[in-house]
């Protein structure tokens, strides 16, 4: 698995591998994290349940790293790793738990706002025996 950042004009774009779909995912939402919070340490104390449904696995990867962000904000946590499984449809679904620590200004405010998750040049393909990601976050 890996996570490269690419250049871009004025927003932040990841190119991300894994070898499932569902490392996909996690990992996407550890590029969020971290840039939206530098370090992701800290005890493991909260959990947060997520599903999310859509038609395609563009929209649902989308939808899914909305979720998470908006949990992340809206309840001032930073989710260090997930457990997640997808199902094909329709509608395709992520179902799973997010876990990590209530946000510390002392270790965490070292990233970047991120307003959004961009659908420009969203894509995912299947490559080298796994699948590639690349994608905008808005900041």
């Amino acid at each position: 698995m890996s996570i490269e950042e690419l250049e871009h004009t004025a927003d932040i774009r990841f190119r991300i591998r894994a070898p499932t779909l569902e490392d996909l995912f996690v990992e996407a939402a550890r590029a969020l994290m971290e840039t939206l919070y530098g370090d992701t340490g800290g005890p493991v104390t909260e959990a947060r349940e997520i599903e999310v449904r859509a038609a395609d696995r563009e929209v649902l990867l989308h939808d899914f790293l909305s979720e998470v962000l908006f949990l992340a904000e809206s309840e001032n946590l930073v989710f260090s790793s997930a457990d997640l499984s997808l199902e094909e449809g329709p509608p395709l679904s992520a179902r799973g738990t997010l876990r990590g620590t209530p946000f510390d200004p002392a270790r965490h405010a070292g990233g970047t706002e991120v307003k959004g998750i961009a659908y420009f040049d969203l894509s995912i393909v299947e490559a080298d025996g796994g699948y590639r990601l690349e994608i905008v976050f808005d900041v």
